[in-house]
């Protein structure tokens, strides 16, 4: 009975995570009234879950490597299945308990009921996800937070490290971010 009990209170504990119809990370419209310290950037962690092509990681790794901010990257590259590992990827980061986890060129239409459990293990874990120039996003757009859109030639990007620690805070922000990895 009290085993009983103490997962029934675990799984609440999870589901007070998860914000009713929204991404985790993505519940604000508006600035709060209350004020908040969010997560500082020398405490976040990161996960970069790369895309299949590496090159297209490399600015993203060199621009979070300039800023004081933990960076755990998942190479994908001259995986067999590239697909599998960045799902296992997520599981993996979910686990590690990271602060945001950001998948690159995701591209769900290969196995969309696989990326929808791997997404929905971050978050039912209270992990914002972020998509770094998605292919093709899952439909359940409570399963991430933001789409980054990488432009390092656009005069309006934000930085992609402020960018993460927007998601990350729950601060307001648009559902598609056009980023740059340019200081």
């Amino acid at each position: 009975m009290a085993a009983a009990l103490a997962c029934a209170a675990a799984c609440l504990a999870l589901t007070a995570c998860t914000p009713a119809g929204k991404a985790v990370g993505d519940t604000q419209a508006k600035q709060p009234e209350v004020a908040h310290v969010g997560i500082q950037r020398n405490e976040a962690r990161i996960a970069l879950v790369g895309s299949p092509t590496a090159a297209a990681d490399e600015p993203v790794l060199d621009a979070m490597g300039d800023v004081d901010i933990q960076t755990v990257y998942v190479s994908s590259k001259d995986a067999k299945d590239p697909d599998a590992v960045m799902r296992q990827g997520v599981r993996d980061m979910v686990d590690r308990v990271v602060n945001l986890i950001v998948v690159s060129d995701l591209d769900t239409t290969a196995e969309p009921s696989g990326w929808d459990d791997a997404l929905r293990a971050a978050r039912e874990a209270g992990i914002p996800v972020a998509l770094l120039n998605p292919k093709h996003a899952p439909d359940d757009a409570t399963l991430y937070a933001a789409a980054f859109v990488l432009n390092d030639r656009a005069a309006d990007a934000v930085r992609i490290d402020d960018a993460m620690m927007t998601v990350l805070n729950d601060e307001p922000h648009e559902r598609q971010i056009v980023v740059t990895t340019i200081r």
